[in-house]
């Protein structure tokens, strides 16, 4: 074995046990592809599924949380967009669910709504 692969090997096994994951492959979150559907089939298959919430109102956001959870048991995410209009209740949302793991795009967050994500 070389030094490269006991990293990767070492990396991989980090990324799988902060996921809760087999595999430490995160699938990304797109806008309309993303949903319920593709999110648990990559959970299912063990990687980390991510539900893109970009065009989503919160009580959509909510309904594909909860769909999600009928499709699969296994770890998954939601992306957040910092621009989006409602962020803060999007913020409710995936605390009202229980959501572990919450990704960001579209820049940094508030303070306030960094603190609300820990």
């Amino acid at each position: 074995m070389t030094y490269s692969s006991i990293s990767l090997e070492h990396l991989s096994k980090r990324g799988c046990e902060f996921l809760g994951t087999k595999y430490a492959i995160l699938g990304g979150a797109m806008t309309w592809v993303s949903n319920h559907h593709l999110v648990a089939a990559i959970s299912n298959a063990g990687g980390f599924g991510v539900l893109a919430s970009g065009s989503m109102s919160p009580d959509i956001l909510s309904q594909e949380i909860t769909k999600t959870k009928t499709k699969t048991t296994k770890p998954f995410g939601v992306n957040l967009i910092t621009m989006h209009p409602m962020l803060e209740q999007m913020i409710d949302v995936c605390g009202q669910h229980k959501i572990r793991h919450v990704v960001l795009a579209g820049g940094l967050p508030s303070s306030s709504s960094f603190t609300r994500l820990k």
